[in-house]
């Protein structure tokens, strides 16, 4: 009997300790991790975004959009030519979704900020942000890794 139960412990701990090990598991933990840490820094975005200096371009947004497909969660999507005012922000869809319904690339989007998972823009020819999309990298397709690597050389701010 005591065998029996010390043997359910250690399945059970086994059980526990592989979920943590589970590469899934993990990669969902980090690009959790990644838009916490892009979050933390949305003031820095918005700043240059509002007086970017000479050399700061192509701005924008990750945000989590509710899937429009009778599915419940979100999908993933960045907007570019973003718009903001007090009361909404809005940006185009850079690539066609695929659980947004009939919205296709360009399609202007309204999001609110607790949506924005990530930010990005160009420093020169470096690019800022993108905290989701390094943790992404080694997931990339290789030829689409090799071109970000030295986009995203160095900090996600800058610094």
């Amino acid at each position: 009997m005591i065998r029996a139960l010390f043997l359910s412990c250690l399945l059970a701990l086994a059980a526990c300790s592989g979920e943590a090990s589970d590469p899934d598991v993990q990669f969902q933990k980090d690009l959790s991790a990644a838009a916490d840490r892009a979050r933390a820094k949305l003031s820095f975005f918005w700043e240059h975004f509002d007086a970017p200096e000479a050399d700061e371009y192509d701005f924008s947004l990750k945000a989590a959009i509710p899937r429009r497909d009778g599915q419940p969660g979100a999908e993933d999507a960045w907007l570019e030519n973003i718009a903001r005012t007090d009361a909404k922000i809005v940006g185009e869809l850079t690539v066609n979704p695929r659980y947004l319904g009939d919205l296709r690339e360009g399609a202007i989007v309204e999001i609110q900020p607790n949506q924005i998972i990530d930010w990005a823009f160009m420093r020169g020819e470096t690019l800022l942000g993108h905290y989701t999309t390094r943790v992404m990298l080694p997931r990339l397709d290789s030829q689409q890794a090799e071109w970000l690597r030295p986009l995203l050389a160095g900090s996600p701010d800058g610094t």
